[in-house]
C-alpha cells in the first residue's frame, strides 16, 4: 500500500524537484512544492476516484419480525369523534404513523403507560418503543385528537427489543442509509440461504445516500458501492495509507502537481496534465473527451 510520503518523492520527482545533480534537495529548495503537495493531494484523489473507482460494500441483514396485527402497511384515516385502537395480547413493542396533529395512547390492561403527541403537519412521523408488557398483558393503541389525520404502517410485536430505537420499523422498503464514505452506487447481491447468491432488482434510492430494500425480502444484502478516499489532511504525517487503487497513484500525483504548478509554472502544468491524459486512457481504456485536446501540448518542449 502507497503512502502519502511515497507520492511527495514521485511528485516532487514528476516536478524535477527532487535531487540536483543526483544529491536530495534539502526541504528549504523545495518548501512550497511540498506544501502545495499537502494542500492538493486529497482534492487529487477525490477526483481521480471518481473514474478509477474504489470498491467497497454495505451489508445489510433482514428477516421480518412478525406483526400481530393482521394489516399493518394500509392508510386509515382518523374523523374526529371516533377513536380507533389497535390491540393485541403480548405485544411488547409497537411501531406507527400518523400525519398531523393528534394523540395516541399505548395502555397495558387498562393502564395508561405513555401518551403520544404528534405536532408535526403534512408530514408522516414514526413512532416506536417497547411496551414494557408481559406475555400474557393486553395491549391497546387508541388513536384519537380534535382533528383529521391519516395512520399507516402500524405494528405490533410480540418481542422485547435492547432499545426503543431498536425497535423494527414496518414499511413496505426497509430504508437503511449508506456509510459516509459513499460516493455513488454500484449493484446489490443478496444471499437468501448459503447456497443462493444472486443478483437483487428490488432496491430503490431514497437519496443517493440511502438505499431502500423490499420489507419481505429475507436474507444478507451487499450493497456493493465505490467509496471516497479516505481523506489525507495536509496535517498528516507521510505514513499515512493512501486508499485509492494502485493504479491510480500516478494519476492522484500527476492531478497534484498541474494543481500546484498551475500559477507559477503554467507549462510544466499543460505538460503534467498530457502525461495525466495518456495514464488515465492507459489504466481506464477509456478517453476522456473533455482533455483529449490537451495532448498536443507535448510540442512545446
Amino acid at each position: 500500500m502507497r503512502t502519502k510520503g511515497d507520492c511527495l518523492n514521485l511528485f516532487l520527482s514528476y516536478l524535477d524537484e527532487a535531487t540536483k545533480k543526483g544529491v536530495v534537495l534539502p526541504v528549504t529548495k523545495n518548501a512550497d512544492y511540498r506544501s502545495k503537495f499537502s494542500y492538493f493531494l486529497n482534492d487529487a484523489q477525490i477526483y481521480v476516484a471518481s473514474f478509477i473507482k474504489i470498491p467497497a460494500v454495505y451489508t445489510v441483514t433482514h428477516n421480518p419480525v412478525p406483526n400481530l396485527l393482521t394489516t399493518g402497511f394500509d392508510t386509515v384515516q382518523y374523523l374526529p369523534g371516533t377513536a380507533k385502537v389497535l390491540t393485541a395480547t403480548g405485544a411488547k413493542s409497537y411501531y406507527l404513523e400518523l400525519d398531523n396533529v393528534g394523540t395516541v395512547t399505548i395502555a397495558v390492561n387498562g393502564v395508561t403507560t405513555s401518551i403520544l403527541t404528534n405536532t408535526v403537519k403534512r408530514a408522516f412521523t414514526a413512532y416506536k418503543a417497547n411496551t414494557g408488557a408481559n406475555s400474557t398483558d393486553t395491549v391497546t393503541i387508541t388513536f384519537s385528537g380534535l382533528y383529521p389525520y391519516n395512520i399507516r404502517n402500524t405494528a405490533m410485536y410480540a418481542y422485547v427489543f435492547p432499545l426503543d430505537t431498536d425497535v423494527p420499523d414496518y414499511t413496505a422498503y426497509m430504508t437503511y442509509t449508506m456509510p459516509t464514505d459513499f460516493m455513488s452506487f454500484d449493484t446489490v447481491m443478496i444471499q437468501s440461504d448459503s447456497r443462493v447468491h444472486e443478483a437483487y432488482l428490488n432496491y430503490k434510492w431514497e437519496s443517493t445516500k440511502k438505499v431502500i430494500l423490499g420489507y419481505d425480502d429475507t436474507g444478507s444484502f451487499d450493497i456493493n458501492y465505490f467509496a471516497y478516499p479516505v481523506t489525507i489532511l495536509p496535517a498528516d504525517a507521510d505514513t499515512v495509507s493512501m486508499s485509492v487503487e494502485d493504479k491510480a497513484i500516478d494519476l492522484v500525483v500527476l492531478q497534484a502537481g498541474i494543481m500546484s504548478t498551475a500559477a507559477d509554472n503554467p507549462g510544466l502544468s499543460s505538460w503534467l496534465r498530457s502525461l495525466y491524459v495518456e495514464k488515465a486512457q492507459n489504466v481506464s481504456q477509456t478517453e476522456r473527451v473533455n482533455e483529449i485536446s490537451v495532448q498536443t501540448v507535448y510540442s512545446i518542449f
